[in-house]
């Protein structure tokens, strides 16, 4: 008999897990070259470079650098905003499907508690992580240029407990998600969250952007420099700005404060990963419940009433997609981001930059967001988000164009429809807002949306994924049909912004939305143009397609 094999130690589990997301990121599969991936990663990574520049040359300027103030409020505005962006993203892009190995390793010889430490310390060196604190690497490094620190060694070590306090507290926000999104009721949980913070928001006095007119009229001298002192007193309190405080006691050489610093940034590391693991410990246990059995009356066939194959196919989608758990959350999103914006009086700052078309930028932008999480998320992997679906399509007696024309149908019509529930949202919750306004952005959403499900016609073709709404186990959606698919975004959104680009502060009119609207036909036509085309490489990709989405 064969002595069992050793247990694969810590990093060889860290290799494994990276190694697993290459492959996952990668799509990869017999014959397929990594060189583009790597290139789409290195792009990808690029924004970063340029935002850690750029804040490095702000440290560096003669006014901020000679400042007592601004270099310590820009230091600690720069670690909230970049906690809150790490621990929120997993609810902003609905980021559940990264992750996979949450279920993969379920069976393998790794426990919890090393699955957590390892997946925390690979997510520090994904591509969004290092655009993410790229800011206040180059900022740190600007203020670190310019003042001599008592012990550059503590500065490093501050750095690196805030990353990985950073990325704890994104385990917490990820693994919150996905037990909501695994709950029996997520939907009623979604729900009722959503409202307890819109009614909780709503007792919150918004923010005083009073002294924006001040500033406007009489420049930047003219601004209260104790709002700016108290700010970033206040950021420098809370564990995130302990990094940005840190550095700053360190120029003044008190090393013992630093020091007590970085033990409260361990401190809060600690906690947060003791969250992440009840969490995570949490979701292991709900991964082997199937559910509850649902029980359906004699009459409650929802294909009973169809009257032709092609209605059933639409219905049968429009069902995949309502009670699929990640549409639930996307849906929600872009609500969540409205209240947000009242709550930090995020528009009076939009009228202050763009005059009296700030309602249609700020509009647009919330409606496109809203169209553009739920159209591209579903028709970039289109044959698979309903799990094995696509098998039961192959082996049915219809003609697959059908299946893609519906898929495309439901698909938009959720778009346009999430677009037109945001826009509404935003005239009666802000109270701002013109038609014209309105028009706009519906007519931005209208000429993104066709690019949207042209392109993810094709990348579901060419990188077909296995993707299962009951979150037991989600492939990643490649990183070059990631990056295809914003370029298909951002395409789909240039005219709206030279619309709104040409009407400047004035506010757009109804030659605005004439132009959007013609460009939202011509795209229309091009959808059209490149649909066949879709469907015959479908009828030609259809076995390769089929083992991408089932394979185990």
């Amino acid at each position: 008999m064969s002595p069992r094999p050793p247990v694969p130690g810590f990093f060889r589990h860290l290799l494994l897990l990276w190694g697993l997301r290459l492959h996952l990121g990668l799509n990869q599969g017999p014959g397929k070259s990594r060189l583009l991936a790597v290139a789409a990663f290195l792009g990808s990574s690029a924004p970063g470079v340029l935002l850690g520049l750029s804040f490095f040359k702000l440290m560096r300027l003669g006014t901020i650098a000679h400042s007592n103030v601004w270099p310590y409020f820009i230091l600690n505005l720069l670690c909230f905003v970049t906690a809150a962006t790490w621990v929120t993203w997993p609810l902003l892009s609905a980021g559940v499907d990264d992750h996979s190995e949450l279920s993969r390793y379920a069976a393998f010889p790794i426990s919890p508690f090393r699955l957590l430490i390892g997946s925390t310390v690979a997510s520090l060196f994904e591509p969004r992580a290092l655009v993410f604190y790229a800011p206040l690497t180059g900022a740190a490094v600007g203020y670190a240029s310019r003042h001599r620190l008592a012990a550059p060694w503590l500065a490093a070590v501050l750095y690196v407990l805030f990353a990985l306090f950073c990325a704890a507290w994104s385990r917490v926000g990820l693994y919150t998600v996905i037990n909501v999104l695994k709950a029996k009721h997520s939907a009623r949980i979604m729900g009722g969250g959503m409202l307890a913070f819109l009614v909780a928001a709503s007792f919150i006095p918004p923010i005083d952007t009073s002294w924006l007119t001040s500033v406007g009229e009489a420049g930047v001298g003219a601004l209260d420099m104790s709002l700016i002192i108290n700010a970033a007193v206040a950021l420098s309190q809370v564990p995130p700005g302990y990094f940005g405080d840190g550095l700053g006691q360190l120029a003044h050489g008190r090393v013992r404060i630093a020091l007590l610093e970085a033990a409260g940034l361990l401190f809060f590391t600690g906690v947060g990963m003791a969250v992440a693991y009840a969490l995570l410990l949490r979701f292991h246990r709900q991964s082997g419940r199937s559910g509850g059995a649902r029980v359906d009356g004699a009459d409650s066939d929802p294909f009973a009433t169809t009257r032709t194959r092609f209605d059933t196919l639409l219905r049968r989608e429009v069902l995949d997609l309502w009670r699929n758990p990640r549409a639930r959350l996307l849906a929600a999103v872009p609500f969540i981001l409205a209240i947000l914006l009242k709550l930090l009086s995020g528009r009076d700052l939009f009228v202050y930059l763009l005059g009296n078309s700030a309602d249609a930028w700020v509009m647009g932008g919330l409606s496109i967001y809203g169209a553009v999480v739920i159209a591209s998320t579903f028709s970039q992997n289109t044959f698979a988000y309903d799990g094995h679906g696509f098998a039961v399509f192959l082996a049915a007696p219809l003609d697959l164009a059908d299946v893609l024309r519906a898929k495309n149908r439901v698909q938009g019509v959720a778009a346009l429809g999430m677009a037109v529930l945001v826009g509404l949202f935003y005239r009666v919750y802000f109270g701002a807002g013109t038609l014209v306004d309105f028009l706009c952005a519906m007519a931005a959403v209208a000429a993104v949306v066709p690019l949207l499900l042209a392109a993810g016609n094709f990348l579901s073709l060419y990188f077909p994924v296995k993707f299962h709404a009951s979150l037991k186990r989600r492939d990643k959606v490649p990183l070059t049909a990631s990056m295809l698919g914003i370029l298909a975004a951002s395409v789909g959104c240039m005219p709206f912004g030279h619309a709104l680009k040409l009407a400047g502060k004035d506010g757009p009119g109804w030659q605005s939305v004439a132009f959007i609207a013609g460009c939202a036909v011509l795209h229309f036509l091009v959808y059209l143009a490149v649909r066949p085309l879709a469907m015959r490489l479908l009828d030609q990709r259809r076995e390769l397609v089929l083992r991408a989405v089932t394979r185990e």
